[in-house]
């Protein structure tokens, strides 16, 4: 897209640049995923039961195995649900 002096950029276009290149932190990965799984599956999870690795794009739960069966089985919801609302690039792509 060439740009001609004097001309207005849309607003949506201005910060299309990082939304491309930046990816969610960490922290923000595991507040959502708590929230979906509290929403989805109707289990209230604390922060130091979930953990996810940005570079393997992995989402680990650490409670109780009863817990961890009832997310699994509904895990394609989850991670759908997950990649509506962080993004298909900042999403979690594994489940354990």
């Amino acid at each position: 897209m060439l740009k001609r002096r004097g001309e207005i950029v849309p607003v949506r276009d201005l910060f299309e640049k990082y939304r491309k290149t930046l990816q969610a932190p960490q922290k923000t990965v595991e507040l959502e995923a708590i929230r979906v799984i509290g929403e989805l599956v109707h289990i209230t999870l604390k922060e130091h039961q979930v953990a996810y690795t940005p570079s393997s794009r992995v989402l680990a739960i650490n409670a109780p195995s009863i817990l961890k069966q009832e997310v699994a089985l509904r895990r394609d919801v989850v991670l759908a649900e997950l990649k509506l609302r962080l993004g298909a690039k900042n999403a979690p792509q594994t489940l354990f």
